[in-house]
């Protein structure tokens, strides 16, 4: 019985000691809490669907550290020039309007779901009442930001570890202001492809550890998969950048990142 008794001390000293173990290992992986955002925080995504693919649970962090009233969405460009406008003949005789309206109609149903307000969701191509891509209304929004908000985080993407020039493009306008001390907060969207090259100090990781938040992340990114004609949405974004979304959907976490540098 001495014997029994003694084998079932040893067992349960070993489970104790596993258990720590486990729970030291996890804590030492632990993510270490974000850098917090500013007052206010302002992402400048380059084409409908940049702000989901590259930001979406980092935008779902942001409203829930600085309330909805305080996060903005700039659209640098209309998006009109994807290629499925060109490829599908369904959309060959539509304006560029048309097509910016269509590429809206997805880009604004998926920052509802991401729990961003209408009024605070600003279309640079509408503002300037010009097509195209505005750099220099981008600089001039930034700015205007700056000086009425204050307390201000800009998130725009990355001006050099990007495989799209536009993209780099979009970053360089933000680096530039922030290497001229006239930005105090800027950050930048990294693809999962880049994460590698952003020293781990330099980066923030945002995931959905909730249902919730996966919720309204999955939820946003289908609005750019679902095709409701009724509604003048066909898809558009999920057809013209089909693997982003496929790998982001098959992420547990809906990971973003955002770099500091």
């Amino acid at each position: 019985m001495k014997k029994k008794n003694t084998r079932i001390a040893i067992v349960i000293m070993l489970i104790a000691v596993i258990g720590f173990g486990c729970k030291f290992v996890y804590s030492q992986n632990e993510k270490v809490e974000n850098k917090r955002f500013k007052d206010h925080v302002v992402f400048y995504p380059q084409h409908q669907d940049d702000e989901v693919l590259w930001g979406g649970t980092a935008i779902v962090d942001a409203i829930k550290e600085c309330g909805a009233d305080n996060v903005y969405v700039v659209l640098v460009s209309d998006g009109s020039g994807v290629n499925v406008f060109k490829q599908n003949p369904k959309f060959k005789d539509l304006t560029r309007k048309e097509k910016e309206t269509l590429r809206n109609n997805e880009f604004r149903s998926c920052l509802s779901q991401l729990g961003v307000k209408s009024n605070n969701i600003i279309i640079l191509a509408d503002q300037s009442n010009k097509p195209g891509t505005h750099y220099d209304l981008m600089e001039k929004t930034i700015l205007k930001f700056e000086k009425e908000l204050g307390s201000v985080t800009h998130v725009a993407h990355h001006y050099k570890y990007d495989n799209h020039i536009m993209h780099r493009k979009n970053g360089q306008v933000l680096k530039k202001l922030s290497d001229e001390h006239k930005v105090a907060d800027a950050r930048y969207f990294v693809k999962p492809v880049y994460v590698k090259d952003i020293p781990e100090e330099d980066r923030d990781v945002y995931k959905a550890n909730t249902i919730d938040v996966r919720d309204k992340v999955e939820s946003a990114l289908h609005e750019y998969k679902n095709v409701d004609e009724k509604n003048h949405k066909y898809g558009i974004g999920y057809t013209s950048a089909h693997s982003y979304f496929n790998h982001l959907l098959n992420d547990p976490n809906l990971t973003s990142v955002l770099s500091f540098y």
